[in-house]
């Protein structure tokens, strides 16, 4: 069974900027800055290039429990 891809959200798409050669995460419900993110609540991620863009495909964390 092929599902869509996802497409990440433009606030994610501007944050990579911020994070060449790293990760943005999408993360289900609220967390202060200053706040750990548990495990559970991180939905994936998707890998972010030396010029800021996203590239690839969403990668989904098996450890996500959504609420």
């Amino acid at each position: 069974m092929n599902q869509k891809p996802i497409k990440p959200p433009e606030e994610l798409v501007q944050q990579a900027k911020l994070y060449p050669n790293g990760w943005v995460y999408q993360i289900d419900g609220k967390f202060s800055p200053n706040q750990a993110v548990p495990p559970e609540a991180i939905m994936g991620a998707w890998k972010v290039d030396s010029n800021g863009n996203i590239q690839g495909e969403f990668l989904p964390n098996p450890n996500y429990k959504q609420k």
